[in-house]
Order: C-alpha cells, then structure tokens, then sequence
C-alpha cells in the first residue's frame, strides 16, 4: 500500500528519481540515489515495498540494485585516496579494501592516500596523454592492512637504533617509512606469487566422465573392464579408486591412487595410465 510523503520529501524523491534516470551509464550516482531512497523509504509514495519499487520504477532485481548501491559505497570510500574506478565491476574489486580502509582513523586513512599517492605515475600536463593507470585492488588492500596492522600499539624496530619500540613512540616520518616499507614488502611478495602462479604449467582440463567413456571405448581389451569404486579406507572414512581390471583373473592392470572425490581418482587413473 502507498503512503503519502512530505513535500520536502517527495521533492528530494523526484531529484533522486531524475538522478537514477539521467544517471544510468554513472554507477556512483544511481547506486547513491538508490540507497536513499531505500535509506528513507521514498518509495513508499507508490509501492508497498523497495523490491516493488526497484522493479516496477525501474526494471531492476534486487541483487542488480545492490551491486550498483555496494560499488557506489566503494567509490565513496576510494574517492579521498585518489582511486576512481572506471565502472561498477572494477569498484566491486575494491570492496575488501574499502571495508578495511572505513575501520581506519582519518589520520591512518590520509597514510594510505599518500601510499597509494606515492605509486601513482607522474600526470602531464595534458590528461590524455598520461598513460593509463589502474592500481591492483589487492594491493591497495595491503597498504591498508599495513596500516591498520601498524597502530600505535605495535612493536616495531627503531629506524635508528634497531630497538624494539611501540609504533606510537616514532615521529610522523619515521612511522610513514616503517609503514612503507612493510607494504613494500608485502607488495612485493605477491607479485612474484602472481607471477610464479601466472607462469606455472596450466594443468590439463579433462572431463572425468567423457575420459572414462572414452578410455574404455579406445583401449580396454576383451574382457577388461574399467572400475571406479568407493571402498573403506581403514581409519572409518571412505575413498574412491579408480582402476582397469582383467575381467577374467581379477588382475588390477593399472590403478589411480585413491582419493575423496570420484572426479579425483578417474583423474589419477587418467595419470596412471599416460605414464
């Protein structure tokens, strides 16, 4: 059942209404009018419920809503640290960093800004000749990990001394270049594990089922059969083998090593058998 709203509110209504409207290619926008009307229950001018309202008004599903009002919340969150995602996919990439930047203290908040600030390449003059430049979500969630990981309560090394001192006893200065280097570090090591992952053998995708099938079609001789059984494994679990088998004698020919999944051990097989 609809309600009548206010003047002044269903002033505000038609403003967000023109925004979601206008708005459509801008998810920040759309995302943040959504939100208020859903915040301040604006819809209930003419539906009985926000779901009502997301698909009758505007032909939206729920969950289409909420990941254009989660991305825009994410920009908000990017928006002072310099980071300004393109479109509503590449802000939802952002969300575990944006989570962990709003359980920051402004002031740790303007670190991570200078962090991100410090990688960015140097802007010409002319915007459309500076080259492209997007900052891997996951490292922005590392600065911010650092950061939060490194208040002032925690144990760190003396850029001088050596000594162990709590965070909050070093100078500004020498507390952004403790934090810098941490997120170095961390940056570093997972881009080697992005490399190295990005660089190892891709392992061969086969479809257990059409294997089997296959398999035994192209290379079982007479009387042999191919078995993919579950049996105990002695400790009250079960596992499941898969093997070729001479029908006659009994004799296993060739067997994978058991595994959990059926899929695992027709893979294990699939390895036996290709030496």
């Amino acid at each position: 059942m609809s309600e009548q709203l206010e003047p002044h509110q269903k002033a505000r209504l038609t403003a967000l209404e023109t925004t979601v409207r206008d708005g459509l290619r801008d998810f920040r926008r759309t995302g943040q009018a959504l939100s208020e009307i859903r915040d301040n229950e604006f819809f209930r001018a003419g539906y009985g419920s926000f779901e009502a309202y997301l698909q009758n008004r505007w032909g939206f599903t729920p969950p289409q809503a909420g990941r254009l009002m989660d991305a825009a919340d994410v920009a908000r969150v990017l928006d002072p640290l310099g980071i300004q995602p393109k479109n509503e996919a590449q802000a939802r990439t952002f969300k575990a960093a944006a989570r962990i930047v709003t359980e920051l203290e402004p002031e740790d908040q303007r670190v991570v800004a200078r962090l991100v600030e410090g990688v960015m390449p140097p802007q010409t003059d002319n915007e459309e000749d500076s080259p492209p430049w997007d900052l891997p979500a996951a490292e922005v969630r590392i600065m911010a990990s650092v950061v939060k990981k490194l208040d002032a309560d925690a144990t760190v090394y003396h850029p001088g001394s050596g000594a162990e001192v709590p965070m909050g006893t070093l100078s500004g200065p020498e507390r952004y270049e403790i934090i810098r280097t941490h997120v170095d570090r961390k940056t570093q090591a997972y881009r080697e594990k992005q490399e190295a992952r990005a660089n190892a053998p891709q392992s061969e995708r086969v479809n257990w089922g059409d294997w089997m099938l296959n398999y035994a079609s192209q290379h079982l001789g007479p009387g042999q059969r191919l078995e993919l059984v579950v049996e105990p494994d002695g400790s009250g679990a079960s596992r499941a083998v898969a093997r070729v088998v001479d029908g006659n004698t009994g004799e296993v020919l060739a067997a994978g090593a058991g595994a959990v999944t059926l899929k695992k051990a027709a893979l294990n097989l699939a390895a036996e058998v290709r030496g």
